[in-house]
């Protein structure tokens, strides 16, 4: 491998990472790393050489396979409807208290649950009734630091 400057990497090794996975180590050369001029942009270990982590090839091939599927017209529609279901989820979070269960047991969380399902769909009603527009998507909270005159997605900067 080699690094941006164009260094080659003086060993790999695989890595015994948890949860099953063993992610495979490439090292750069402690002495190349030390007089290199863009150190700051490579690494922020203070006594070692750049180090990059690598999943293993099965992994990274599934990983791979997975990014194309979800960018294919399938993946799309797919993801669209995650969306209106994550929707859901979070309605009933946020307005309903869906993450905490006031009784003991299986069957009196089962019932919680039926209640707020049918309350979402009360509300639901009375928003279409009332011809009240849907909630718009939050911006997050880093997107909010940006100002107003910065590039939107898509503008090309002249």
């Amino acid at each position: 491998m080699r690094c941006p400057q164009g260094h080659l990497s003086v060993a790999w090794g695989e890595h015994g990472g948890g949860q099953g996975s063993r992610p495979i180590i490439v090292a750069f050369d402690k002495h190349t790393c030390e007089s290199c001029p863009v150190r700051p942009s490579c690494t922020r270990a203070k006594h070692t050489g750049r180090r990059r982590r690598l999943p293993p090839q099965d992994q990274y091939e599934a990983l791979q396979a997975a990014q194309t599927w979800y960018a294919s017209e399938e993946g799309q529609q797919l993801s669209q409807q995650r969306a209106g279901v994550e929707g859901t989820l979070s309605q009933g979070v946020r307005a309903f208290g869906l993450r905490r269960t006031r009784y003991w047991g299986v069957a009196k969380t089962h019932v919680q649950h039926v209640a707020i399902a049918a309350a979402i769909h009360i509300d639901r009603i009375v928003a279409w009734l009332a011809e009240r527009p849907r909630a718009q998507t939050r911006t997050a909270r880093f997107a909010a630091l940006a100002p107003a005159n910065a590039l939107q997605p898509g503008e090309a900067a002249a």
